[in-house]
């Protein structure tokens, strides 16, 4: 929401109305100041004062005037500026008003704007700790003296500050105070403006996040399919908004554990990226990422042939076009190893011969992977009674235990490979008989 917002020159008509001061003369009003009695005609012809100010007040009066003119020299500089530079300007009116409070007792009014513009300004800059603090401290105040006659924040401009501070809460992960912030702002919104103004969109983002954060996923999710319409309605549905909402609602699904809901929506996921005109080497990256969570997802509805043709086509059609790192192509074809021992001998077979290559190609052995490698192509060479190959790969991993110092594991091995050797004695007796 662009609420509107008062303009700076407010800040010098609220100064001028509270206290009849004139910004653009140099001399200093003082009809409320002063408080001057009205003197009859001819007291004055004798020159005889009457409750005329002391040289004390004067210099009260002259310091006043002197930091609002430089309050408002400041809110004119503020105009344009963003960053750090604003802050430091900001900062500075804050110390004013200040001074005109503490010092010399003006309304806490004269603190609103400049708690709520520090405010505005460290929350454009995204130094949300210090946004909350200010903007905290203008809703404070504001609530403080909203029945008294001093200026007060509009409702739009207080709705907008409110807004924000829930930002602020959710990015410092104090999700259940940002949450009740902005369920209160979103019914207080809707209240001033049409469901479809992109304040209402901000605070679903907020309320979504939060909901999120606390494992709250059904309530996030309902949350994200209302911000995916609002975006599918101001822009499109294939907009970037909209498919990074359809990534997030796959995510939600699945940490709610309705995992085909989740498959469904990474599956439309996957198309819109394939359509898209991302970068070549992201768009591809993409791609593998969430193909290997589309093969997990389907393993866990256990469909395993779909998971693992979807992983091979998806391998045929993208592994020239992006040079993956090697723990991008281990995860990728430890996938697939997972999904083809489902799928029968044959294909596991291949795809740990496929595994093993890779290990051996790029020399990785961390947490025994090639031990474990080995083990499992001897366990298939052994059920398939190929017996000599089955004895090689055992003998392999022994080695590879033997190096791991793992004792258990190593007589394990041996008692494999003497179960073997018998079986190959007893076939060759078997066969001399």
């Amino acid at each position: 929401m662009e609420a509107e917002i008062p303009p700076e020159n407010n800040f010098e008509k609220n100064f001028s109305k509270e206290n009849n001061i004139s910004i653009n003369s140099n001399q200093i009003l003082i009809e409320k100041e002063l408080e001057y009695e009205k003197v009859p005609e001819q007291e004055q012809e004798k020159n005889i004062p009457i409750n005329m100010p002391s040289s004390e007040q004067f210099l009260e009066l002259s310091l006043i005037n002197e930091i609002k003119q430089t309050i408002n020299k400041l809110e004119f500089n503020c105009e344009n500026k963003m960053g750090e530079s604003l802050i430091e300007d900001r900062c500075r009116i804050l110390s004013y008003a200040l001074i005109l409070v503490d010092v010399y007792q003006k309304p806490k009014s004269n603190l609103i704007f400049p708690y709520a513009k520090l405010g505005e300004a460290y929350y454009d800059i995204k130094y949300y700790e210090q946004a909350k603090e200010h903007i905290e401290n203008a809703i404070k105040y504001n609530d403080d003296i909203k029945n008294e006659k001093h200026h007060t924040l509009s409702d739009d401009y207080y709705l907008r500050l409110t807004i924000k501070l829930s930002r602020c809460y959710s990015e410092i992960k104090l999700y259940k105070t940002a949450l009740a912030l902005a369920e209160r702002a979103l019914l207080q919104n809707k209240a001033l403006f049409p469901e479809d103004d992109i304040s209402n969109i901000e605070l679903y983002d907020i309320i979504y996040t939060c909901e999120k954060n606390l494992n709250n996923y059904s309530n996030a999710i309902e949350n994200l399919k209302i911000l995916y319409n609002h975006y599918a309605k101001i822009y499109d549905e294939n907009c970037e908004k909209c498919i990074n909402c359809i990534k997030e609602l796959a995510s939600l699904y699945e940490s709610d554990k309705k995992y085909k809901e989740s498959l469904d929506n990474y599956l439309k996921y996957f198309k819109l990226i394939e359509e898209s005109e991302l970068a070549n080497k992201n768009k591809i990256k993409e791609i593998y990422d969430t193909a290997i969570k589309i093969g997990e997802l389907y393993a866990k509805l256990e469909e395993y042939q779909q998971a693992y043709d979807f992983l091979i086509n998806v391998d045929k059609n993208y592994n020239n076009g992006y040079n993956r790192t090697d723990k991008e192509k281990f995860v990728y074809q430890q996938l697939l190893c997972s999904l083809a021992s489902f799928l029968g001998d044959e294909i596991y077979l291949e795809e740990l011969l496929n595994l093993e290559s890779f290990l051996i190609q790029c020399n990785k052995n961390k947490k025994g992977l090639l031990r474990k490698t080995y083990l499992n192509i001897g366990h298939i060479y052994k059920k398939n009674n190929e017996l000599d190959r089955s004895l090689s790969y055992f003998r392999k991993a022994l080695n590879y235990a033997n190096k791991e110092n793992d004792v258990q594991l190593v007589q394990e091995i041996n008692k494999l490979i003497k179960e073997i050797e018998k079986e190959k004695k007893y076939n060759e007796i078997k066969g001399i008989k």
